[in-house]
């Protein structure tokens, strides 16, 4: 059994509806094909709707991002990369608002976005736990659903303080730019 600093949870389920509110959807899921079946992990997306899969894997995590990026493109799902270490926090700087404010323009059109890092719950329930904010969310109340849809998501200290640190963020033109 795979664990994080603080979580001794098995593997998440392959796909995890994460609360959003309409007319968007969000979820979380492993890196697709971790287990040897990429196939079975697209079709997943499709089943669920994806319209954009958004990866926070490092590229030497992918187990083999050519066949990913072909079977999307083909499932007609979109693919964002942002690099993120593992078990880390996006780096300094604007890039995560930029994208994050990419993403929320998606749920606010009605898409629905799937995030993934290599095991589903640090990086990718930190970033979720962080568009929450943007929904009027406390940090700790956004952490607290996120957790409680995934359990074990968010898995580090360092992970944690940085949705806290986030709390004032709202996107441009939101009124709190944060």
């Amino acid at each position: 059994m795979e664990t994080g600093p603080l979580s001794a949870h098995p593997p998440p389920p392959e796909l995890t509806p994460l609360p959003w509110p309409p007319p968007g959807a969000l979820a979380a899921m492993q890196c697709p094909g971790r287990h040897g079946d990429l196939t079975a992990d697209v079709a997943a997306l499709r089943r669920w709707g994806a319209n954009w899969l958004l990866s926070l894997c490092e590229p030497r995590e992918f187990p083999d991002a050519a066949a990913l990026e072909a079977r999307l493109a083909r499932a007609r799902i979109g693919w964002v990369r942002f690099p993120i270490p593992d078990y880390g926090i996006p780096a300094p700087g604007p890039a995560w608002r930029v994208l994050a404010g990419q993403t929320l323009e998606r749920l606010d059109a009605g898409e629905r976005v799937a995030i993934h890092c290599w095991g589903g719950r640090g990086r990718s329930g930190t970033l979720a736990a962080a568009l929450l904010l943007a929904r009027g969310l406390s940090a700790p109340e956004a952490i607290a659903q996120v957790r409680r849809a995934r359990p074990g998501a968010i898995e580090t200290p360092e992970q944690e303080a940085w949705v806290l640190a986030q709390e004032g963020w709202r996107r441009p033109g939101s009124g709190r730019d944060g």
